[in-house]
């Protein structure tokens, strides 16, 4: 009987255990898409943030290349 309780126990632990690795692993999984979810929203907010006139400002190429346009 002693056997049969000592492996239900340690069968038990091992479960718990199991669950725990789990847990930890859904916790570290949910951190990383909260922290992806914040960098993207970042990134669309610079996105959005973004002029052609930012992009080109002090580029001589592109300064020339307006600069043909107009003539």
């Amino acid at each position: 009987m002693q056997k049969n309780y000592d492996l239900a126990s340690r069968k038990f632990d091992d479960a718990i255990k199991g669950i725990d690795k789990t847990i930890d692993q859904l916790q570290k999984t949910k951190e990383a898409l909260l922290s992806s979810e914040n960098n993207l929203r970042l990134a669309n907010n610079k996105a959005e943030d973004l002029t052609i006139k930012k992009l080109t400002k002090g580029n001589p190429t592109m300064q020339a290349k307006f600069d043909e346009l107009k003539k």
